[in-house]
């Protein structure tokens, strides 16, 4: 009844990141951040040079009722609550098991 689905997929660059940020602040680091994210597409753009920098293709997943398309959600005892048909499944499937 609930079926693992890609809900969102996005681009990772890993910048290569001094320890002296990590020091910092929040705020200082967000900074450090956004300006190596310029530096890094104006290089791209640049295309003169080949340094190797890692981009990952990122997926996230959730399990998502098939009747409703609702997140996952059981109470303690296993039982699904997004929806009537979600629930009437999981009880028609207790039993078959008895």
């Amino acid at each position: 009844m609930f079926k693992k689905t890609v809900v969102d997929i996005h681009a990772e660059i890993e910048l290569p990141c001094p320890s002296f940020v990590y020091r910092s602040s929040i705020e200082e680091r967000a900074k450090w951040l956004e300006d190596e994210a310029n530096d890094l597409m104006a290089f791209i753009r640049d295309h003169r040079s080949r340094d190797a920098y890692n981009i990952e293709i990122i997926r996230e997943y959730k399990n998502l009722c098939e009747f409703c398309g609702e997140e996952e959600d059981r109470d303690t005892n296993g039982c699904p609550s997004c929806c009537g048909k979600a629930i009437k499944e999981y009880e028609d499937a207790l039993i078959k098991t008895v």
